[in-house]
């Protein structure tokens, strides 16, 4: 490649640029989720009647990977409403 053609894609294909990926939506939306799973969490070991090794239980695993599976599912529906507006 000479300098004169510059920096190009790699196989010298034409590419067009789509609208721009609602990052910000995407970060609020897992940020809600957290704070959701932080209310759940006061509100388990404050108002249930679960037994202690139960709630240890849920905090330490529970509450995370239900905070990232909820986050993911917001980031999966905003995806799809950002590709099905094109």
């Amino acid at each position: 490649m000479s300098a004169d053609e510059g920096a190009g894609t790699l196989v010298g294909r034409q590419e067009t640029h789509g609208r721009r990926y609602p990052g910000l939506l995407e970060r609020i939306g897992f940020l809600t989720t957290i704070v959701t799973a932080i209310f759940v969490g006061q509100w388990m070991w404050a108002e249930s009647d679960w037994p202690t090794i139960a709630l240890w239980v849920v905090t330490i695993c529970g509450l995370p990977a239900g905070t990232l599976l909820l986050g993911e599912g917001v980031a999966r529906i905003i995806l799809r409403i950002h590709v099905s507006g094109d």
